[in-house]
């Protein structure tokens, strides 16, 4: 039987989705909201790279257009994360 063979990052991607709404119960019982998705997110990507080595040992090669693609989605996503630390550390510094 010929092995499923899947892009690389396929695995870790459904990890996170997986990990986040699990993670959103462990902030409703500690009384932090904020905190479960990070946590969720975390346990997702730990599951998600266990299976990418598990069932995906040979990953497909990206396409340059898809490398290129994937490079933006991560810029705008860190230029997301930077602002939301900058929102936070002004909140706190004007309360």
């Amino acid at each position: 039987m010929q092995e499923k063979r899947y892009p690389k990052g396929h695995f870790i991607a459904i990890g996170m989705l997986i990990g986040l709404p699990l993670g959103i119960p462990i902030g409703i019982a500690m009384g932090i909201m904020a905190i479960g998705p990070a946590i969720g997110l975390a346990l997702g990507l730990g599951i998600g790279t266990y299976l990418e080595k598990k069932h995906n040992p040979n990953p497909l090669p990206m396409t340059p257009e898809e490398e290129d693609q994937r490079r933006k989605i991560l810029a705008v996503l860190a230029g997301v994360f930077l602002l939301g630390i900058l929102m936070f550390i002004a909140l706190f510094m004007i309360t």
